[in-house]
């Protein structure tokens, strides 16, 4: 069966925290003030779906003002080690609008804010936002704030920063950003350890499950111990399910028939050193702590804090003390 052929290859998987995520910008962006720019920060874990919204932000925008068909909503990404021209020559590039080696900052700037004006641009999204932070960036936070600040008040527009958490060290140390910043909208995994969590994530799964089966496929795992086990591998990150469930399912194309044994297969195949995800695909059931050290460790790895809620939950917060 080709690609195109597995429902889940061209599917966004649509659930609970994702529609939330993409209602809050969608809410945000309506209620910008005409005569202001608004900035509209969504950070979250990598792999968490992120791009699935910015993806649907463009799909769902109007036609902007130009001869060749374009958005009114551009999607930029930055690139590492980035700097305060790279920000303007991203959103143009996005904009297939040329840039030269040899443009000086203030050209670039002043060459995008036309462009914005002359195509009716209305959102930026400037996604990787958080290479403005890392390590080798040649830009001093409190600069790469004041050029967000300064792009948002010159072109009135809705700039939607998307990226990993730490970014928030910028918003946070640069209080004219903060000011016209609304609200972080925080996109993050599902927590096993919440009731309501853990019905959206087998919600989510039943839906990635029903697509496959919909085209053949069958399932030798009972759902209760498939949830489970998809859980602990991902993290409660349901674009962690899509990417192992369309591994197995190319594995699995002739027979379709998928067990444990193709699952921890094809978790072994796109896991890292250190990343252990094929163990969730063991003979033995996870247990509750390991699932919540899976969801701690995806928390940990963005920077984010984890919130004991439950015992087990407490045991996970004091193994990870004892670690540090």
């Amino acid at each position: 069966m080709p690609a195109s052929g597995i429902p889940l290859f061209s599917q966004t998987i649509i659930h609970d925290a994702y529609g939330a995520v993409l209602s809050g910008v969608q809410t945000a962006m309506r209620s910008k003030d005409p005569y202001h720019g608004s900035i509209i920060p969504v950070l979250g874990p990598t792999r968490v779906g992120k791009s699935a919204v910015m993806s649907s932000l463009v799909d769902t925008s109007d036609q902007a003002k130009s001869l060749v068909p374009m958005k009114d909503t551009v999607w930029a990404t930055l690139p590492p080690q980035t700097n305060g021209k790279e920000v303007y020559r991203s959103i143009l590039q996005a904009l297939n609008l040329r840039t030269a080696p040899k443009e000086n900052t203030a050209t670039s700037r002043e060459r995008l804010y036309r462009a914005i004006e002359s195509y009716g641009i209305k959102t930026v999204i400037i996604d990787e936002i958080h290479h403005l932070i890392e390590r080798g960036s040649n830009l001093p936070s409190r600069m790469a704030g004041d050029h967000l600040k300064t792009l948002a008040d010159a072109t009135r527009i809705n700039l939607v920063l998307s990226g990993l958490p730490r970014f928030q060290s910028i918003i946070d140390d640069n209080e004219q950003l903060r000011d016209r910043a609304q609200q972080t909208i925080l996109f993050k995994p599902y927590d096993w350890q919440l009731e309501s969590d853990r019905a959206s994530f087998a919600s989510a799964v039943d839906s990635a499950i029903g697509s496959l089966e919909d085209t053949g496929f069958k399932f030798e795992i009972d759902f209760e111990n498939l949830v489970r086990r998809l859980y602990g591998a991902s993290g409660g990150r349901v674009p962690m399910i899509a990417r192992l469930l369309k591994s197995v399912a190319l594995s699995t194309e002739l027979t379709h028939q998928i067990g444990l044994p193709d699952l921890r297969k094809a978790a072994k195949a796109m896991q890292q050193s250190g990343i252990p995800i094929s163990q969730f695909f063991a003979d033995d059931e996870p247990d509750e702590i390991e699932l919540m050290r899976s969801f701690a460790g995806t928390m940990s790895e963005a920077g984010l804090e984890f919130n004991a809620e439950t015992i087990p939950g407490l045991e996970v917060v004091w193994d990870v003390k004892a670690a540090s």
